[in-house]
């Protein structure tokens, strides 16, 4: 128990003092996805809106989905965002730090490069387009007269959401070393965990006798925080919000832990 306690702790004392080099592979990261295209930094705008407004017609229109939300009326697109915003962080956050150490193999096998930092950096990146994304959705929702003063709660689902998917993140990116079908694997099960998440639907949808279910499920209340928040201006319940920084708390000690005890390893595989 104690070994475990000093791997962690000089792991995570590690990546504080490589915070410099983190922010420029962040950056570098940034940069690699979006610099040179005509349309720059717009696209991570251009892809959540196409998705929403494919979704939106099909569940609005075709399955007449309305939300229950005094605040936005009908506004199934609104409500709809709200969550589907969110999740494509977590998605692609999570599935690309699972490739993140074999996609940069030439320079882990060349130089004493700290990998632990690669998953970490596509956090980083990620979370300045999805604050990009949600700066344009909060003009959104001016309209609608929210959110209100529980808005400084959100910065906490932003953080306690970062670490469940770094934690996975750390935990996938070693496996995809060893073994590479692990990334197949991940998008399945990303696809499930999509729609059970209540991201189209609230949890009201849901007949009572499942709803233990969803207690397995953490983005169920990062995608109910983030309503409760940003649509009704309500504050998350003390039971959710534990339950879901214990979720992240765990995925992301357990894989900082995984990833330093296997790291070392890298370079015989990659």
């Amino acid at each position: 128990m104690r070994s475990a306690y000093l791997i962690a702790a000089n792991f995570f004392t590690k990546l504080i003092r490589q915070r410099y080099l983190v922010l420029n592979f962040a950056a570098r990261d940034l940069r690699s996805r979006y610099v040179g295209s005509m349309m720059g930094f717009f696209w991570a705008i251009v892809h959540p809106l196409a998705l929403l407004l494919c979704y939106s017609v099909v569940f609005s229109q075709i399955f007449d989905i309305r939300p229950n939300i005094p605040a936005i009326g009908d506004n199934f697109a609104v409500f709809l965002f709200c969550g589907l915003l969110p999740w494509l962080f977590f998605q692609d956050t999570v599935m690309r730090a699972c490739d993140s150490v074999v996609a940069h193999s030439s320079l882990i096998r060349k130089t004493a490069f700290p990998s632990e930092i690669l998953p970490l950096s596509i956090v980083l990146s990620n979370l300045v387009t999805h604050l990009i994304g949600l700066s344009i959705f909060m003009l959104v929702l001016l309209y609608y007269g929210t959110p209100g003063w529980t808005l400084v709660l959100l910065p906490l689902y932003l953080m306690l959401m970062s670490l469940l998917a770094l934690g996975i993140g750390w935990l996938t990116a070693p496996l995809q070393v060893f073994l590479r079908d692990t990334s197949q694997v991940l998008g399945v099960a990303l696809t499930f965990w999509f729609w059970f998440t209540p991201i189209f639907y609230g949890l009201d949808r849901i007949p009572e006798r499942f709803h233990w279910l969803f207690l397995f499920n953490p983005m169920r209340f990062v995608a109910e925080g983030y309503r409760g928040i940003l649509l009704e201006d309500r504050l998350p319940g003390a039971l959710e919000l534990g339950i879901l920084t214990g979720y992240a708390l765990a995925a992301f000690l357990a894989g900082g832990y995984v990833f330093r005890t296997t790291k070392r390893d890298f370079i015989d595989v990659l």
